[in-house]
């Protein structure tokens, strides 16, 4: 495994859990990951807390990073930085955007539109049905489910997913081989060794310590360009995951329940506060404006028709635009148009070229 220095630093810092909203501010006081690590523990170098400052110390040798590196090569185990090429725009969006993220199997998977399926441990059978349901209808349609492999809805919609033969990630608060819960390692080995994904922002060895997860969590909804609520209390982390897609931006859905249930209480508190409406895969499909041309396992090709991508065309017919500039034209957030160029650009309507710059294809600037 060859890393350049600053990807060397920036999984150094991430050997002692150092946030990511931490390290980017650390990046803008010093000028690189790099040089934070080289003014560690000088008289101007940055301070952390003590169990912090020993893990980098520890890790700070070349030889201690060497050895993580063969370790994390035996594992299969892979590194993706937030200045590497195929990082997910979308997620590069965020604020607390993750600086690395470790991974097991496909990156293909941040190619299709991603949807969040989220919810309760403790589901019931209806919403067990509704998440497998949702998931293999998405993941038929050719959309990647994105959740977070634990217990209940999470599990039913990677289910789901992986029964259509589809592409589903599953986002860990742990590290990669210490998955929690422990009896859905299987799982895990099944999405890893198949058409999934397996990302963590936590290293190796990392335990699933309740505040992990609300990390966790704005990773889901950050990949996503919708979050799908199914089933939970109103205090409960698929409410988190909820509240930090409308912070970033994404399209909310819920899927209603039995009036009184506890499980129902968490998706009707936003249908009431306007989320969208899901009773199936079709609704959110029809929502996102996502409709597949084919149903076939073979053809899973989106065409897309939604309003903001003929603004978006239009603006990109003279010259070739950076999604700020987009922004600016459209008098949107970067948020608000960041999941429709991330679909446009997956379905050939639209090009990225050098410097972020979005423009037409040859064939549509007529």
């Amino acid at each position: 495994m060859t890393l350049t220095e600053e990807q060397r630093s920036l999984l150094w810092l991430s050997t002692a859990e150092v946030t990511a909203s931490r390290v980017h501010s650390l990046i803008r006081q010093y000028g690189s990951a790099a040089e934070i690590r080289a003014r560690f523990g000088t008289e101007d170098g940055p301070t952390f807390q003590g169990k912090t400052e020993k893990i980098l110390a520890v890790h700070r040798e070349d030889s201690a990073l060497n050895q993580l590196c063969e370790r994390l090569f035996k594992q299969h185990v892979h590194l993706l930085f937030y200045m590497d090429e195929n990082y997910p725009q979308w997620l590069r969006s965020i604020d607390d955007f993750p600086y690395l993220l470790y991974y097991a199997g496909r990156l293909s998977c941040l190619d299709a539109p991603m949807v969040g399926v989220v919810g309760t441990r403790k589901a019931s059978q209806y919403g067990l049905e509704m998440a497998r349901s949702i998931g293999y209808g998405l993941a038929q349609a050719g959309v990647t489910v994105v959740s977070g492999l634990a217990r209940g809805i999470d599990g039913a919609a990677h289910e789901g997913a992986l029964s259509a033969d589809g592409c589903t990630i599953g986002v860990l608060g742990c590290g990669i081989n210490a998955p929690y819960p422990p009896e859905h390692t299987p799982l895990l080995r099944r999405i890893a060794g198949g058409k999934g994904l397996i990302l963590s922002e936590y290293p190796l060895d990392a335990e699933p310590i309740a505040f992990h997860f609300p990390y966790r969590n704005r990773i889901i909804s950050g990949l996503s360009c919708a979050v799908v609520f199914v089933e939970g209390a109103v205090k409960s982390g698929g409410m988190h995951t909820v509240n930090s897609a409308l912070i970033q931006g994404r399209e909310v859905f819920a899927v209603p329940g039995r009036v009184g249930a506890i499980g129902s209480e968490g998706p009707h508190t936003i249908l009431r506060e306007g989320a969208r409406i899901a009773t199936s895969a079709g609704d959110i499909l029809d929502d996102l404006g996502l409709r597949p041309l084919s149903n076939t396992a073979t053809e899973r090709t989106l065409k897309i028709t939604v309003p903001i991508q003929r603004d978006i065309a239009k603006c990109l017919r003279l010259q070739p635009l950076t999604v700020e500039k987009l922004a600016g034209e459209l008098r949107l957030t970067v948020n608000e148009i960041m999941p429709q160029l991330s679909i446009m650009e997956i379905n050939g309507l639209i090009l990225r070229e050098a410097g972020n710059e979005f423009s037409l294809p040859p064939n549509a600037r007529e």
